[in-house]
């Protein structure tokens, strides 16, 4: 099998970092010390030491990022109860289900680096895989990725109470009795089995051990050098100790450590906050990095499949909620002692990274309390920070009311821009759409259902607007 290229140095975006407090951006940004960004902090600082005591968690390790700068990193509480070590900076916790985006960063790389498609049957690049019944399956890594291929949640040998899990090549052995749940493309059946598979399926397209593949192609260029790779069992030295559901004296037992087997593609990966915030500020990026392009990024936080309760949905290895007036987009990750969340929003270019050494559901509250905290603070310090929008005089000529069979708009200058709004609606505010200048008399909505089209102004020969039109339809100017 073919290896892909290693991408060259430690490059981030084209800048290379050693930890999280070293990132250039951090003393450079203004944001970072606006006094509406700094009491939103510390308010949230506050918060969350209120929930780690009243929950009674042994620690927790949050990063906070906006763009490619780094707002706050913090650790709460104890990675070891036992000799009391404190939870740091550089603390690795186990992810679990957070490596999921893992595994799918490496299927778009190998995808990007043409030694397969999408749309591949994951046989053709994985001849062991099969099904009881089923020698050939037909069910598509993409289908994998976005829990489409009808597989049971976990592995026939699998047991998160016992704490076993297959090794890779019992995994592989048991699926001549696995069974498929459902048809493939049926509905979203979230499955730990298929990332498995699709963890085998790197290893065998890139002839590199999964472990060693993620960590040379993904971590090392991203700086993320506190993360591990389903470590094996002797080498749980400085990872938090992950423990149990609090009885009700008060008292979490620890879990042993466990080992990840061949589910290394569902579960296997070891991190930290600050290292998990380098991969968010990665895909809240525009630009092309050396690790993956920003369309293939793009492509993967695209919603492809819906879940059933339509609360969200998937893409290629993220996962989209709505939250309010939000979408947050990332993926959780519970067990074995731990859970954590990692979320982006890239209408705020906020992401967060939540991550506990305890059986708890709290990381997904503790992520939605801290995009609520920061995201006025933020939206607001960057608007401070960017240099004031002054309005072309040409366009005082556009603004006005249209008419079209009784249904009328306005255009009007705010803030420098000019902007299309509802005449009809109650608070024609709330409808309005910013327009970006695309030259002469033609401007492209930012927003709305005709986002990305033009709106073009008709001229008379005096030089006066007559009309505008979009989407087909034109509006008379009053």
């Amino acid at each position: 099998m073919k290896r892909i290229a290693l991408a060259p140095g430690l490059a981030f975006l084209g800048l290379a970092f050693l930890g999280f407090a070293s990132w250039p951006a951090s003393a450079q940004d203004p944001i970072v010390t606006d006094p509406k960004v700094l009491a939103a902090i510390q308010g949230l600082e506050q918060t969350l030491a209120g929930e780690v005591t009243k929950r009674g968690f042994p620690g927790m390790a949050v990063a906070v990022i906006h763009d490619q700068t780094p707002l706050w990193v913090h650790s709460y509480g104890l990675a070891d109860v036992a000799t009391g070590t404190p939870v740091t900076e550089n603390t690795p916790f186990r992810v679990a289900s957070i490596s999921k985006l893992f595994t799918a960063v490496a299927i778009m790389q190998l995808r990007d680096a043409g030694l397969l498609d999408l749309d591949d049957p994951v046989q053709k690049h994985l001849a062991t895989f099969r099904l009881a019944g089923d020698p050939h399956p037909t069910i598509t890594i993409r289908e994998l990725l976005l829990h489409l291929g009808g597989l049971p949640r976990e592995p026939l040998s699998a047991s998160w109470q016992e704490r076993v899990m297959p090794t890779r090549d019992q995994l592989m052995a048991d699926l001549d009795r696995q069974e498929a749940a459902i048809p493939p493309e049926t509905l979203w059946k979230y499955s730990n089995l298929g990332y498995a598979i699709l963890g085998q399926l790197v290893k065998a397209v890139s002839d590199e051990r999964f472990e060693d593949y993620v960590i040379r192609h993904i971590a090392q260029p991203l700086g993320m050098t506190h993360t591990l790779v389903n470590p094996p069992p002797d080498s749980e030295k400085g990872i938090a100790v992950g423990y149990g559901y609090r009885q009700a004296d008060g008292t979490r037992a620890p879990r042993p450590y466990m080992h990840m087997g061949g589910m290394y593609g569902a579960a296997g990966v070891i991190s930290t906050a600050a290292d998990l915030a380098r991969l968010a500020a990665l895909f809240l990026s525009d630009a092309d990095s050396d690790v993956l392009s920003a369309a293939s990024r793009r492509e993967m936080l695209r919603v492809q499949a819906v879940w059933p309760d339509w609360s969200g949905g998937q893409g290629l290895g993220f996962q989209t909620r709505r939250v309010g007036s939000q979408s947050r987009i990332g993926h959780a990750g519970r067990g074995a002692g731990y859970a954590g969340r990692l979320d982006i929003d890239p209408a705020t270019k906020l992401g967060v990274v939540v991550l506990i050494n305890a059986d708890e559901n709290g990381p997904t509250r503790f992520v939605d309390e801290a995009f609520s905290a920061l995201t006025g603070p933020v939206t607001a310090a960057e608007a401070l920070g960017r240099a004031p929008q002054v309005a072309d005089p040409a366009w005082s000529k556009y603004v006005g009311r249209y008419t079209n069979e009784g249904r009328d708009s306005e255009i009007v200058l705010v803030d420098g821009r000019l902007a299309w709004q509802d005449a009809g609606a109650g608070d024609p505010a709330k409808t309005r759409i910013l327009l970006e200048p695309a030259g002469g008399n033609e401007f492209k909505f930012t927003a709305g259902a005709l986002v990305g089209e033009k709106l073009t102004f008709d001229l008379d020969g005096a030089g006066k607007v007559v009309s505008m039109h979009a989407a087909g339809n034109t509006d008379l100017r009053r």
